[in-house]
C-alpha cells in the first residue's frame, strides 16, 4: 500500500508503535518455541509410565534429603504427576505463541470478512477491554493461592510430586506473558492504524505459502 501522502507525525507513530512492539511479540514467540520441547518430556514420561506400570515396578529411586519435586524418593505416582505437570506447562506457556500465531479459537462470524484495518481495530478493543485486564486479574488473585500452597507445603497425597506451589505458580506467571504477548500486538496493530503498510505487510505473510 502506498504511503507516499501519508502524514509524517503518522508515519513516526506507526514506527515508534513497531519499535515498542517487536520486543514484546518477541518474547512471546520465544517462550513458546522453548515451552514446545516439553512435548518431548511429556512423550517420554507417558513412556516411563507404561514400561513401569507393565513390569510392576512403583518405586525406582530413594534418597536420605528432600529433591525439589521429587521428596526423597522417584515413584510412578511421580513420574505419572510429572506428565499432567508438564502438559499444564506447555498448554499455558503455549497459549501466548497461538495467540501471536493467530491459531488460537476464534467464535466470530463477521471478523475473517472485515478488511486489516477493521480486524486490527477489533483485537485492539478484544486486548484491551478483555484480555489483557483478564490476564492481570486472574494472575493478581492466582497469587493468595499460590502463597497458601508454599505456606502448607502442599505436596501429592499419592506418593507423587513434592512443591506444589511450582506449578500453581504457573499460572499467574504465564498469565502475565501472554498479557505482554497481547500489548505487543496492541501496539503492532495501532502501527498498522497508524502506517497501513504495516497491516499490508501481514496480509501478504498470511498469503504466502508455507513450506
Amino acid at each position: 500500500m502506498p504511503t507516499a501522502d501519508l502524514a509524517p507525525w503518522r508515519s513516526r507513530g506507526g514506527t515508534v508503535c513497531e519499535a515498542l512492539a517487536r520486543p514484546l511479540v518477541g518474547l512471546g514467540l520465544w517462550v513458546g518455541r522453548v515451552s514446545s520441547w516439553l512435548v518431548l518430556l511429556v512423550m517420554l514420561a507417558v513412556l516411563t509410565t507404561v514400561t513401569l506400570n507393565a513390569l510392576g515396578i512403583n518405586e525406582i529411586a530413594e534418597w536420605q534429603t528432600d529433591v525439589l519435586l521429587f521428596g526423597k524418593a522417584l515413584t510412578i505416582n511421580s513420574i505419572t504427576e510429572l506428565q499432567w505437570h508438564l502438559f499444564g506447562v506447555l498448554t499455558l506457556f503455549g497459549g501466548t505463541y497461538a495467540l501471536h500465531h493467530d491459531t488460537h479459537v476464534r467464535v466470530d462470524l463477521v471478523y475473517h470478512r472485515l478488511s486489516p484495518r477493521g480486524r486490527a481495530i477489533i483485537d485492539i478493543l478484544g486486548h484491551v477491554i478483555f484480555l489483557i485486564p483478564f490476564c492481570l486479574l486472574v494472575a493478581w488473585l492466582s497469587k493468595h493461592f499460590v502463597t497458601m500452597s508454599y505456606l502448607s507445603g502442599e505436596h501429592s497425597n499419592y506418593g507423587g510430586l513434592t512443591d506444589r506451589y511450582l506449578i500453581k505458580a504457573v499460572l499467574p506467571i504465564s498469565l502475565v506473558f501472554l498479557a505482554i504477548g497481547a500489548l505487543g500486538q496492541v501496539l503492532h496493530n495501532l502501527a498498522g492504524l497508524f502506517d497501513p503498510a504495516h497491516l499490508a505487510s501481514d496480509h501478504h505473510d498470511e498469503e504466502a505459502p508455507h513450506g
